[in-house]
């Protein structure tokens, strides 16, 4: 099958880091089209970026309706995902963080978000809020961390350092990464933690997959 990863903004260096966590989920008959929006804002850390990013996405879409089996909205605010769906069609279409999100419930009670901005809270608070009733969710942290944004493979050891400190202010029993930078800190955190860390690209690859597989495609 192929899979659309659809990139919001403009940067291809975090288009390349979310792809790598899809690649580590496709199976051997699977392809991903990876694509970078060259008319949105280099990353998004406002509601008026979101809204950017929006308002070019379903041109950038349209030629893939035809083209792939399923779709990832890679951007953690999940976007305009539920306004694509239509467009979209039957075919299988999910957003990191939604995706994320339904799979730590399933194994934890209570989630934590971990995302970068402390400007950017209440826009994960209340997305947040969308997905989980209250009682399930133990917070979000969104500590400042420049560095994140830069060109890297793998993991920052900074950048690991201060998602682990975040983590452990939350009283939480599984963790969303809801950041495309933060794509492929999953296994690392989880590891310094003994919890369940959920990558959220690799998360929505997942159920897509799953998904289309049920509709034999």
């Amino acid at each position: 099958m192929r899979i659309l990863l659809l990139n919001p903004n403009a940067s291809a260096h975090i288009t390349a880091r979310m792809a790598a966590s899809a690649r580590a989920e496709l199976g051997p008959d699977d392809e991903l089209v990876a694509l970078t929006n060259p008319q949105g804002p280099a990353v998004v850390r406002s509601a008026a970026q979101l809204a950017q990013a929006e308002a070019t996405l379903p041109a950038l879409m349209a030629p893939q309706v035809a083209r792939c089996d399923a779709m990832v909205l890679a951007i953690s605010l999940d976007g305009a995902i539920d306004r694509l769906r239509p467009a979209w069609g039957a075919k299988p279409a999910r957003g990191m963080t939604e995706a994320a999100v339904a799979q730590a419930a399933q194994v934890a009670p209570r989630v934590g978000l971990l995302t970068l901005g402390p400007d950017m809270t209440p826009l994960y608070a209340a997305r947040l809020a969308a997905l989980l009733p209250p009682e399930r969710i133990a917070g979000v942290m969104a500590p400042a961390l420049e560095q994140a944004f830069a060109p890297c493979e793998g993991v920052d050891e900074g950048v690991l350092q201060t998602l682990l400190q975040a983590a452990r202010a939350l009283p939480a029993d599984a963790y969303v990464l809801a950041g495309a930078v933060l794509c492929g800190y999953d296994g690392a955190l989880q590891a310094a933690l003994g919890q369940p860390v959920f990558d959220g690209v690799r998360c929505a690859v997942r159920q897509v997959r799953g998904a289309a597989a049920a509709q034999g495609r």
